[in-house]
């Protein structure tokens, strides 16, 4: 069914509507709040104030055709806000909002060694990233979504959008190269060390 008419059943207090958009969209909140925490218990409570929130304003919210646009946006705002007020309790104050890329118990599971190694790589490639660079990889590429959607969370415009995946892109592959070579200079230096 369209995003459209789902959401409109839920502004008219459809409680099956709601339901719905709950059960589609809590995983995705969660996993996309465990990139800016490790804090379960505050993605959880965001999760929950979020949809909470929105039963009690449904009747002035407007109209959305991208539901998960407007969730993933809404709860990143809500949670930063969360993370920013705490921070200022803890030792951590004035430092950046971190965003990370980590694999779920699961998908360390089902990878093989080799594709451990090539994540492992790539992930300290990540790590070289600006956290905002982070996001928009992980929001383009893990939760598919497109430009336009990736520059309405972030905030910014939709070509700053390209531009930063671009250079986020760039360097990884740049990253990964030069490993790539340093690996097999050390390779070649040790056959040569032998002989």
């Amino acid at each position: 069914m369209e995003d459209t008419i789902i959401w409109e059943r839920f502004k008219r207090g459809n409680e099956q509507a709601f339901s719905g958009i709950y059960h589609q969209f809590f995983q995705i909140l969660y996993q996309y709040g465990f990139r800016f925490t490790q804090n379960q218990e505050l993605i959880e409570d965001t999760v929950q104030d979020l949809f909470v929130d929105l039963f009690r304003n449904r009747l002035t919210i407007g109209a959305t055709d991208n539901i998960k646009l407007f969730l993933l946006k809404s709860f990143r705002r809500k949670l930063l806000r969360h993370l920013k007020k705490e921070s200022r309790y803890t030792a951590e104050s004035g430092s950046e909002i971190t965003f990370g890329i980590y694999l779920s118990p699961e998908d360390n599971l089902i990878m093989n060694e080799t594709e451990q190694v090539k994540w492992i790589r790539f992930n300290k490639a990540l790590e070289q990233l600006s956290p905002r660079q982070r996001e928009a990889i992980y929001l383009r590429f893990k939760k598919e979504l497109d430009y336009d959607a990736v520059a309405e969370i972030l905030g910014i415009s939709v070509e700053a959008c390209r531009n930063l995946i671009y250079r986020a892109v760039k360097s990884i592959r740049q990253m990964l190269q030069e490993e790539i070579l340093s690996a097999s200079m050390l390779f070649i230096y040790g056959i040569l060390k032998k002989h």
